[in-house]
């Protein structure tokens, strides 16, 4: 049997991956050169998307795991490897989002501030506080959540932990250049810090690791599925990040 593998499918769709981890935002965010209001604005989706569809998501995906043990395993795959990378994720997902909501707080980057939030209809029209991208790609989590297979719904994950963990990685590659005492700046070397962290990173390999061993046939329907996840998530972290101005 050809299997298919995430690393086949990195490199298929290598330009689009760029596309979605080296963006201008994230090259300012880097240097320290973001302006304050848009980061703010995208510190506000970042958190809509995490709290209200990845917790929602990862909780979806737990539900299509069988947990009965089988005559040669207590645990067999796919329970024994997804179930703590689920657990993981949901519990980092919760302590992510109230760490950089604290984060911007303490620098004076108010993501949320005390007007209500309705303020924002004016903004987005009936979408309130939510972004068309963002709206529309927590809506895919919930699609593949409720009718996805565990296939499409792990692919899912780990693509959009993959970009968001490498597109970080990136901008890292730009703090040298970060020498401002700014508070937005501060803030910026802390978010890059906390999303390149080993931790963070090794949990992007666990799923990669975990998805591999679905022994997915190239050419299968399932494998013409993750692909089409794939590429899906790489339209929507492409758009996720602001437009910005090249420096």
């Amino acid at each position: 049997m050809n299997k298919y593998t995430n690393p086949q499918l990195l490199l298929a769709q290598a330009d689009d991956f760029k596309l979605a981890t080296q963006h201008e935002f994230l090259k300012q965010s880097g240097e320290g050169s973001i302006d304050s209001e848009v980061l703010k604005e995208w510190l506000k989706q970042d958190y809509l998307f995490a709290y209200e569809g990845g917790i929602k998501y990862t909780a979806a995906l737990l539900s299509k795991i069988n947990l009965s043990p089988s005559p040669s395993a207590i645990r067999p795959f796919p329970a024994f490897d997804l179930v703590p990378i689920l657990g993981w994720s949901a519990t980092n997902l919760l302590r992510e989002t109230d760490w950089f909501l604290s984060v911007a707080s303490q620098h004076g980057l108010e993501v949320f501030d005390d007007e209500p939030r309705e303020r924002d209809m004016n903004k987005y029209g009936l979408l309130g506080e939510y972004s068309p991208v963002t709206r529309g790609y927590i809506d895919y989590l919930q699609v593949i959540g409720a009718l996805g297979s565990i296939e499409e719904g792990m692919m899912v994950l780990w693509a959009s932990e993959k970009i968001y963990n490498s597109a970080w990685i990136y901008a890292k590659t730009f703090s040298h250049l970060n020498n401002s005492s700014d508070e937005t700046q501060k803030a910026l070397i802390k978010f890059c810090d906390n999303w390149t962290t080993p931790e963070f990173t090794e949990f992007v390999e666990r799923c990669e690791n975990a998805m591999n061993k679905f022994d997915i046939e190239l050419g299968s329907e399932v494998a013409e599925r993750c692909e089409k996840a794939f590429k899906t998530i790489l339209w929507y972290e492409q758009r996720f990040w602001p437009s910005v101005e090249t420096k």
